[in-house]
């Protein structure tokens, strides 16, 4: 069979597709223990310096596996099988938000529920044309999931964050990028091609340096002002340390470009 995850390493840069392009690349539990796996795998590899996720066909990912969902209310099972299923999804939810490395969603085409939330945990969103997005729990009578109801409440205010989980609405990307939730748009033919410039640009520059701002990004939601600003300058210290201020430096004194190496 198939694998649902494919990983394709080169130039420091690792694009993982989500690859289940018959039924939309859904985030079933298979896909989501293998993805998992793929993202833990690049975390510590010095051959990647950032990740590209992406979807194959007409989606990036409709989410959830409404068959699956509807065998699981069949027999009975249903909040076993969403136990299982979102213990995964959840620490992918997690490690993107701290993850060591960029990580860019390239979204091909529909990213639906659970599938919008994996694009929103990523920490660039380059988007094509066809993209569109929608918080589909409510149709199921779910709350939003993969971590929708802290990404929805952080990043729009309350009214627009209750109207985009209670209605399910579709949202193009032109909408997403009005709402600061998209970084850029590009025809489909192009969205590859933008999404490796993007990849590239970032996998050259201080990637020890985009780890800490989006280490103190995050403990920034929920850390009292002193303590987050004494953390922050003593990272401010820590960095000043590192090999890449140095280059960094030196680079910009001599009129040079850098040529970061990540430490």
């Amino acid at each position: 069979m198939e694998s649902t995850v494919l990983l394709d390493i080169k130039d420091d840069i690792a694009i993982v597709t989500l690859h289940n392009p018959e039924n939309f690349n859904p985030l079933n539990k298979s896909t989501g223990e293998k993805l998992l796996e793929t993202i833990e795998s690049l975390k510590d590899n010095e051959d990647v310096r950032c990740v590209i996720i992406t979807g194959s066909g007409k989606a990036f990912s409709a989410g959830g596996d409404i068959k699956q969902f509807k065998s699981s209310i069949e027999n009975g099972t249903s909040g076993q099988v969403m136990d299982d299923l979102t213990k995964d999804l959840y620490k992918i939810a997690i490690i993107l938000r701290v993850y060591p490395k960029p990580v860019i969603a390239a979204v091909n085409g529909w990213a639906v529920g659970a599938g919008m939330n994996l694009a929103l945990s990523c920490d660039l969103i380059i988007a094509s044309e066809k993209a569109r997005f929608r918080q589909s729990f409510s149709k199921l009578a779910l709350i939003p999931g993969f971590a929708g109801t802290i990404l929805l409440s952080r990043q729009l205010t309350w009214q627009q964050a209750c109207q985009m989980a209670f209605f399910g609405d579709t949202y193009s990307a032109e909408e997403m990028k009005m709402l600061g939730l998209v970084n850029k748009i590009v025809p489909p033919e192009k969205l590859k091609e933008v999404s490796i410039e993007w990849a590239q640009i970032l996998a050259s520059g201080p990637t020890l340096t985009f780890a800490r701002t989006k280490k103190l990004f995050f403990d920034a939601l929920s850390t009292p002002l002193e303590e987050h600003l004494e953390n922050e300058r003593q990272m401010q210290v820590k960095s000043a340390e590192s090999e890449d201020y140095k280059i960094g430096v030196f680079a910009l004194n001599e009129k040079k470009e850098p040529k970061f190496v990540g430490n």
